[in-house]
């Protein structure tokens, strides 16, 4: 959180595209209001950023009607207009958002049917985070249906800000609150690696297209009860597990044996910081050693203790770290790699005056890291996203980062007492046969 995530976040283009496909009879003009309403809880949605003393900060403007944009979808079916609809929102239609001149949220509602419709809200990264999406889908269904009812919206009060919780961050750091935090991330920041480095087809100087790919590969239900059991047996997170395998890779294609890793993490540490609506996500280092000599299982234990000190540790923001360790002697691009995993359950629609409210899955179309692989284990099996940036990486580079990651996981998975080195050849096998 906290000024960093401002200026980081506002450096680039790094818009949110949250659509919604709507099914039922929705009324325009409600819904229109509903989320002024919606803007009216969550100041950061009518946020803007401004300078002041060499410091980015968010201004906070009075509450205006929301503006909804109409558009019509055309297609020969409701599924062939949502895949129009998708490539429109990512193309044709997208606007990029102005954080300094406003607004910040973008309101276009999409129209595929007499009840089929797709609601897309656009706001900058500054403003909001992957968490605060479902905050916004369950207060706007409130608000709708309390409009059409002309009731009161039933929502849990709202006694926290993200200005609140960014205010007593700065003044826990200048009060010297952060001190333990400070000292223990000097230490495991002391004699930092270069940033890994993975074999690219572009240039990475002066390279600003942040222009992005991803490639999903889902494993069956099976696959990932094996992840947890092997987990559960060496007394570790599936993040912790998923996480080494990654190291193994990035080891095995960079030569890097110490490694930093970007992990999203929630900086939200209390039930009404749940509530609002703001950029509370904090991007925390994670350093990983890899020894050719480990087994599998001592790997995932090192890494496990890591994951666990970093969340320990984690309450300072990365603003802070960047002023008080050696990160602030690394180059720009300190997390080239990111990665997190999620245990998450079957979205299910959010229902409300007879809608149905169904987050829709898009691409994303740009990215700040080089590779970005975010992991999502459910009862139905293990999802694998991998994001790249295009101007470095070909989409042949991932598919076999993807394949040799997979792997590694079965690898760890069939022999726990296994070194690293060997788990490396059989990489260098792959490879060869591969040609």
């Amino acid at each position: 959180m906290w000024a960093f995530a401002l200026r980081y976040r506002a450096a680039h283009l790094n818009e949110m595209v949250i659509p919604w496909h709507v099914r039922g009879p929705l009324d325009a003009d409600v819904l229109k209001v509903a989320l002024t309403d919606l803007s009216r809880r969550h100041p950061t949605l009518r946020a803007r950023l401004a300078y002041e003393h060499g410091q980015l900060h968010q201004i906070v403007m009075p509450v205006e009607p929301v503006v909804l944009r109409h558009t019509t979808i055309e297609g020969d079916s409701i599924a062939a207009k949502l895949d129009a609809a998708r490539v429109a929102l990512s193309t044709g239609l997208r606007e990029h958002i102005d954080v300094l001149a406003g607004p910040t949220l973008i309101a276009r509602l999409l129209r595929l049917g007499e009840d089929q419709h797709v609601l897309c809200l656009s706001i900058h990264h500054a403003m909001c985070d992957g968490w605060s999406i479902q905050i916004m889908e369950r207060d706007l269904a409130a608000y709708y249906q309390a409009r059409l009812s002309g009731t009161q919206a039933q929502l849990p009060p709202l006694v926290e800000q993200y200005s609140d919780v960014a205010q007593r961050e700065a003044a826990t750091y200048a009060g010297g609150g952060f001190a333990e935090e400070v000292r223990y991330w000097q230490i495991e920041l002391k004699d930092l690696p270069a940033p890994v480095a993975l074999p690219t087809r572009g240039v990475r100087k002066g390279n600003r297209d942040w222009r992005c790919g991803t490639l999903y590969e889902h494993k069956p239900a099976e696959f990932m009860h094996r992840v947890r059991e092997l987990a559960r047996q060496q007394r570790v997170s599936p993040f912790a597990l998923s996480l080494a395998a990654l190291a193994v890779v990035l080891r095995h294609r960079s030569g890097s044996a110490d490694q930093l890793i970007g992990v999203p993490t929630l900086n939200r540490w209390s039930e009404e910081a749940m509530q609002f609506v703001g950029y509370a996500t904090s991007l925390m280092p994670l350093r990983v050693r890899l020894e050719g000599s480990l087994s599998v299982s001592a790997m995932c234990k090192r890494v496990n203790v890591s994951v666990r000190e970093m969340l320990a540790y984690g309450r300072v923001p990365l603003e802070v770290l960047l002023r008080e360790t050696a990160l602030a002697r690394m180059a720009s691009n300190v997390f080239p790699i990111w990665c997190q995993f999620l245990e998450s359950r079957p979205a299910f629609p959010i229902q409300a005056a007879g809608l149905s409210f169904e987050l829709l899955a898009t691409e994303r179309s740009t990215l700040l890291a080089e590779l970005d692989l975010d992991l999502s284990g459910h009862t139905e099996g293990l999802r694998c996203d991998m994001a790249y940036r295009k101007s470095l990486f070909e989409r042949a580079d991932i598919e076999h980062m993807m394949a040799d990651y997979i792997v590694t996981l079965e690898q760890m998975m069939a022999d726990p007492a296994q070194r690293l080195n060997e788990v490396l050849q059989r990489l260098d096998l792959r490879r060869t046969s591969a040609g």
